[in-house]
């Protein structure tokens, strides 16, 4: 049954800096630019350097659950307790992570060379 291309089976493994808000919400924080001169416009404006991406209840859990041992599909099986249930933990996780995958947030391994 355990299928090598279904995405449930990749081993997600953390790959930028986050930090929690006061509420315990994980945020991502990712440069805006990698120029250095548009980074001194940037601070002679006053602005942040980095983006802030805040998560949810549930991209909050998921993220703290990535252990770079774990498949997606067990960290759905671990949060699923909280949400409607396993097949929705599964759709919504694995589009959460290939959506931080896509942005490089996190790395996707196979288990064997996670």
């Amino acid at each position: 049954m355990e299928n090598k291309n279904n995405f449930l089976n990749y081993v997600p493994v953390l790959n930028c800096p986050w930090d929690k808000d006061g509420k315990g919400h994980v945020y991502l924080i990712k440069e805006k630019t990698k120029n250095k001169l548009l980074k001194k416009v940037i601070g002679w404006l006053g602005r942040s350097q980095d983006f802030h991406i805040h998560l949810d209840d549930l991209g909050t859990a998921a993220w703290l659950a990535v252990d770079g041992r774990r498949t997606v599909l067990e960290i759905a099986s671990s949060l699923q307790q909280g949400s409607g249930g396993l097949a929705q933990a599964e759709q919504r996780l694995a589009k959460f992570f290939a959506l931080l995958a896509r942005d490089k947030f996190i790395v996707l391994k196979t288990r064997d060379s996670a």
